[in-house]
């Protein structure tokens, strides 16, 4: 997998990969960890407050899409540990650019990883299979700033 060029291993909080219910993407996610690509981090209580704090803040504001809970804790993980928090979630992207206690947090969603991981026509073919293995569409101006669209 060409993720594993930009990062050795993922970690995945445990109220993330609980939330994985679906095949074949859980049979996907024990194999990973399995491997020990994917690691599997237990609820750490210094990450609890910031949680927390996120949760309230992302919605109670009205311009921001709600967070749930196991988004907020990843954010939250992410921001304490210092590591980039991939999601195609909207909330947590957004939350980072607006919310000043969330400034330089890095969020990246699979747009940005492909962006990191291709260019030119191997990007548009990347985004292509991409969009028919998952059913995930990027937006029209996003794909228009990559010269994709």
């Amino acid at each position: 997998m060409d993720l594993f060029s930009l990062y050795n291993r993922l970690l995945a909080p445990f109220a993330v990969f609980s939330e994985i219910k679906r095949e074949p993407a859980r049979s996907f996610a024990f194999a990973l960890a399995a491997e020990r690509r994917l690691l599997v981090v237990p609820r750490l209580e210094a990450v609890d407050a910031l949680a927390l704090r996120i949760l309230e803040l992302v919605n109670a504001d009205p311009s921001l899409p709600p967070i749930d809970p196991p988004e907020a804790y990843a954010l939250a993980f992410a921001k304490r540990a210092g590591y980039p928090l991939l999601t195609d979630n909207a909330s947590p992207k957004l939350a980072s650019l607006t919310l000043e206690e969330l400034r330089g947090v890095e969020v990246l969603d699979s747009l940005d990883v492909l962006r990191l991981l291709y260019s030119g026509e191997t990007l548009f073919k990347a985004l292509k299979e991409f969009t028919e293995d998952t059913g995930v569409r990027f937006s029209a101006r996003r794909l228009r700033e990559l010269g994709v669209a």
